[in-house]
């Protein structure tokens, strides 16, 4: 089994199904994909671009010119060393979260709006009790 990088090469997200998992792929995303599932995902993109375009689907040269869109590099990898790749690409975005702390909240803000959180009171459920008649 090799893997390949699959790019989302549209402006917009793209979801769609493989063997019944939804998959999302938000714009201009890049990920190293087992080769079925990357060829899969290309061609459903493919179709859902062509559709925009008012293209048939049918229409070979128009295909080919996207398809290609969808597959930024020609290497091929192994499994192993895509999932490092990938893992790679993860660290480097937590990097670039990290870089914008400032604008997190402080933790006191945090503390005061944990204290002014109301705890919501929810009815007991189920069958009321039976009331005893007196006599």
């Amino acid at each position: 089994m090799i893997a390949k990088k699959f790019k989302n090469f549209t402006d917009t997200e793209f979801s769609w199904k493989f063997d019944g998992i939804e998959h999302t792929f938000s714009a201009g995303m890049e990920i190293f994909l087992e080769d079925f599932k990357a060829d899969h995902f290309a061609k459903h993109l493919v179709d859902r671009e062509m559709n925009r375009l008012h293209l048939q689907t049918s229409n070979v040269a128009a295909r080919e010119k996207l398809t290609i869109q969808c597959f930024p590099m020609d290497i091929v990898v192994t499994p192993s060393e895509a999932f490092n790749l990938n893992e790679e690409a993860k660290v480097e975005e937590a990097k670039k979260e990290v870089e914008f702390e400032d604008l997190k909240q402080p933790e006191e803000v945090k503390e005061e709006v944990e204290k002014v959180k109301v705890e919501v009171v929810k009815p007991k459920l189920g069958r009321p009790k039976k009331y005893e008649k007196y006599g």
